[in-house]
């Protein structure tokens, strides 16, 4: 599936439209509809491919197209979407349905494995959807600090890799996405206590991994 054309460069980036304004341009059609969609992809499109990951029975081939297919789905129901909610648990309980629609499609029909495979890192991607990674040199003092910091980072990334594959999916939307308990349950279908009691234990097997004291 064909990514949407970039929209034309100009001086001064558009601020992203609110959820209202998507559901109203999308309601309106034509160029508003087409600005819409455009604009679900820009805001997601990473996100969700980073979130995609957390399913260890997606293939990393279908990856994109289910991805996109979320980001459709998500388009055509736009209109009947309630803007005094939040927006981001909503596109990611659309694109949890996909994603392990196809995983257990996957299952089925093939023995191979489809563990995780080369994609955006959910440990490197914020909000945003921009790596974490800083760009800038360190300075000449700061390699010992650097090192120390980058093996933390890979202890956790590899505690949360370790996780089953619910708490995978909750780790990524409340530690790089940054929901709170009740969008979380939002997105994936759980109640809100269930997912603070799952991110109280996630905490303490990160910790652990991290040889941080738990008690």
């Amino acid at each position: 599936m064909r990514e949407p054309e970039a929209a034309p460069h100009s001086a001064r980036p558009a601020a992203a439209p609110s959820a209202s304004q998507l559901r109203d341009m999308a309601l309106h059609g034509g160029d508003d509809a087409r600005d819409a969609f455009r604009a679900l992809w820009d805001g997601y499109y990473r996100r969700l491919s980073a979130f995609a990951a957390a399913y260890r029975g997606l293939p990393a081939a279908d990856r994109h197209d289910a991805v996109a297919d979320a980001l459709i789905a998500a388009f055509k129901a736009l209109p009947s979407f309630d803007p005094r909610r939040p927006l981001s648990p909503w596109v990611y309980r659309i694109a949890a349905n996909r994603f392990s629609d196809i995983a257990r499609r996957a299952a089925r029909v093939s023995t191979l494995p489809v563990g995780p495979a080369a994609g955006p890192d959910p440990c490197s991607v914020t909000a945003g959807g921009s790596s974490t990674g800083s760009v800038d040199p360190p300075a000449p003092g700061d390699h010992a600090a650097e090192s120390a910091d980058r093996d933390l980072a890979q202890r956790c990334r590899a505690a949360i890799a370790a996780l089953p594959d619910s708490d995978r999916r909750i780790a990524m939307l409340r530690f790089y996405e940054d929901f709170s308990a009740s969008d979380i349950g939002s997105a994936l279908g759980m109640a809100a206590g269930t997912v603070r009691w799952r991110i109280s234990v996630i905490r303490s097997r990160v910790k652990a991994a991290a040889g941080e004291d738990t008690r």
